[in-house]
């Protein structure tokens, strides 16, 4: 599979298997332009017919079955929302480069370095609206949408479980638009959902049904692959909000010219807004970041540095702290899921 193939140009991009790292991480500021925004596939984007798909809402919660056509959502009440999306494993590959652990050889674990992730404009109708048309009873506690690509390592039709309260926050969408265009086929087309903040999992590409559920609903991604364990496989449940985080928009190893150098860079959190972010060079003194804050609960905080580069190799660490204290760890410990990664990392450069 090339990137032409999932609608991207031909250049521009790591092919990880079905999935695409854009080869900067040059990312864009309020927008990561859409030929540029990374695509997290385990198999081929299905084939939908759109003037024929529909989107079912259901489940043992909900008093009605309701049917809804792409003209049916496009009828809503449509919602823009900024938010960046993050695959859960971007920056597994950090878990070689920075501490060498051997790469993880499952078919699901795409060796990211830092480019999973973009920000984009967001356009649809609110999943509560959606949820609402099926008069959820008062025992609904989950709400569990489903994806169309059936043919993928799980061996099922992939699911996810979100809490009734992050389902029906005002900023969860029914997502039909990015950027102001009809989503394409590699990131969801017809619909899929917008959990923000949250691993891009729960954002479920090309979504056919939606269940309202009063108990867990199981799935592979939710009970076995996106699992929060510590280093000796100890299950400490499902893994949710992105911790606050950091990264420079650089390759890793990146030539930059010697002398001063403006470098950028995109802080985020998943739970509160980037309130600081400091950088460190080759473990010198922490300064503080410029940050440019933009508007919208789930914007990332893109920051700037200038750096003294001498020729040689170098290291810039940056470090972020949110509006709930939470700041950047100096590690992380080694997680069979390679998920998550947030540690303070030593970004390597070369200056000449």
């Amino acid at each position: 599979m090339t990137s032409a193939g999932f609608g991207k140009p031909d250049v521009g991009f790591r092919v990880h298997k079905r999935s695409l790292e854009p080869t900067t991480m040059a990312l864009g500021v309020e927008q990561t332009p859409i030929d540029c925004f990374f695509v997290c596939n385990v198999d081929d984007a299905p084939a939908v017919d759109t003037s024929e798909w529909k989107l079912t809402v259901t489940g043992e919660a909900a008093t009605r079955r309701v049917v809804l056509s792409l003209g049916d959502l496009q009828a809503l009440p449509q919602h823009d929302v900024e938010a960046w999306l993050e695959c859960a494993g971007n920056g597994r590959r950090l878990f070689e480069l920075v501490y060498g652990h051997r790469p993880s050889k499952l078919e699901a674990d795409t060796q990211w370095t830092l480019g999973a992730m973009g920000m984009a404009s967001w356009r649809g109708p609110r999943l509560a609206d959606v949820v609402a048309l099926a008069e959820p009873t008062v025992a609904a506690a989950w709400v569990s949408p489903r994806g169309l690509d059936h043919e993928n390592v799980e061996g099922e039709a992939p699911r996810m479980c979100i809490p009734i309260d992050k389902a029906l926050d005002p900023d969860t969408l029914i997502a039909l638009e990015m950027n102001g265009r009809p989503l394409n086929i590699a990131h969801g087309a017809p619909a899929r959902v917008l959990v923000p903040g949250w691993i891009g999992a729960y954002s479920m590409k090309w979504v056919d049904q939606i269940d309202i559920a009063a108990e867990w609903v199981p799935s592979w991604r939710n009970d076995v692959y996106y699992r929060l364990r510590d280093p000796h496989g100890t299950d400490n449940g499902p893994a949710t909000a992105h911790p606050v985080k950091s990264s420079l928009a650089l390759e890793w190893g990146e030539v930059l010219p010697a002398g001063p150098v403006d470098v950028v860079g995109y802080a985020r959190s998943g739970t509160g807004r980037v309130t600081a972010v400091e950088w460190s060079l080759d473990h010198g003194p922490w300064n503080h970041a410029e940050l440019l804050e933009l508007p919208g609960r789930w914007s990332w905080t893109p920051f700037r540095l200038r750096a003294e580069l001498t020729p040689g190799r170098h290291q810039i660490r940056t470090r972020a702290t949110d509006s709930n204290g939470a700041t950047q760890p100096d590690s992380v410990p080694y997680n069979p899921s390679t998920i998550l990664w947030n540690a303070v990392t030593p970004h390597e450069v070369v200056a000449e």
